[in-house]
C-alpha cells in the first residue's frame, strides 16, 4: 500500500510525463515571459517579513 506522499509523486510524475510528450510532438511550446506579462502577472501581495519569535514568559 502506498502513502499519500507517494500517490501525489505518482501523480507529479505521470504529469510531467504527459508534459513532455506534448512537447516533443510539438502540441505544447514552453517559453519565457515578455516583461509585459510579467507586469500584468505579477504577485499581487508580496511576500511579508518573517515574524519575530515571541518572547516566552518567565515561570510563576
Amino acid at each position: 500500500m502506498s502513502t499519500p506522499a507517494q500517490r501525489e509523486q505518482a501523480k507529479r510524475d505521470e504529469k510531467l510525463e504527459t508534459i513532455k510528450e506534448q512537447i516533443e510532438t510539438g502540441s505544447l511550446t514552453v517559453r519565457q515571459m515578455t516583461d509585459e506579462e510579467k507586469a500584468k502577472f505579477a504577485p499581487k501581495n508580496p511576500p511579508k517579513e518573517p515574524r519575530k519569535p515571541r518572547r516566552k514568559r518567565p515561570p510563576r
